[in-house]
């Protein structure tokens, strides 16, 4: 697997902030980047494509990203979560590390530092997909 075949979604119940979330972190990561406004197409968009991190906000309406983290997470356990929330509370916190996340950024979000985190968690994806082929060679 390469780099660029890295599977990335932003979820956010705002248009414009996932649309533009997704588009800037395109240009500044080189990813490839789809984004929801509706968490429920954003289950199913999982559902059919192999996705490795999630960028998603908490507070939404139907379904919040708590829910959504536990469902995906359920179907895939492999993936990786950042939540984006502008709630700074100990109990958003503690929930998101609960579900997984390996991140929590509060809006305003600095791209710059989310950069960092997504690339960290490309590294990390791919140092143990290289262990798997590691071992598969080795059969």
């Amino acid at each position: 697997m390469q780099k660029k075949d890295f599977k990335i979604m932003v979820v956010d119940d705002e248009v414009d902030i996932a649309q533009g979330m997704a588009e800037n972190l395109e240009v500044i990561t080189g990813h490839s980047f789809d984004f929801f406004s509706d968490p429920y197409l954003a289950l199913q968009a999982f559902k059919n494509k192999n996705y490795n991190l999630v960028l998603t906000d908490i507070s939404m309406p139907n379904i919040d990203g708590f829910e959504m983290m536990k469902r995906m997470r359920a179907r895939r356990p492999t993936t990786f979560f950042i939540v984006i929330t502008a709630h700074k509370t100990i109990e958003m916190v503690t929930r998101s590390m609960r579900l997984g996340a390996s991140y929590i950024f509060y809006k305003p979000i600095d791209l710059v530092e989310l950069e960092g985190a997504i690339e960290t968690l490309v590294g990390r994806y791919l140092y143990w997909i290289g262990k798997i082929e590691e071992l598969r060679g080795a059969e």
